[in-house]
């Protein structure tokens, strides 16, 4: 199985749950970065959560973001996803945040 490293995007996050990535059947990967963008004119909160069979683990919960600003949530942690994991954000308002998780897919 070959390394890949991607960039898993996601954009609008919202009010709704978004999957970012999902870890494929039968792969592991690591989780190297992860930055979280506020879109808007608000200072809002985003969390950033680790979706398992076992249940959910935040990353970072109701991490406050500036208008217009970022946050690179995993800061050099970094964190194995096993097959079927999700990375998944969420928020307090409508279309406010895009994500990009950076990712190394095929670990054995």
């Amino acid at each position: 199985m070959a390394n890949n490293f991607i960039n898993a995007v996601a954009s609008n996050i919202g009010t709704t749950e978004v999957v970012i990535y999902t870890a494929p059947t039968n792969t592991k990967a690591i989780l190297i970065g992860c930055n979280l963008a506020n879109k808007t004119g608000s200072f809002l909160p985003v969390s950033l959560i680790l979706r398992k069979s076992t249940g959910d683990a935040y990353i970072v919960k109701d991490k406050r973001v500036g208008n217009g600003e970022n946050e690179e949530v995993m800061k050099g942690n970094k964190i194995i996803l096993l097959p079927g994991d999700q990375l998944v954000s969420i928020s307090v308002d409508d279309n406010a945040f895009d994500a990009i998780a950076s990712i190394l897919s095929g670990v054995a």
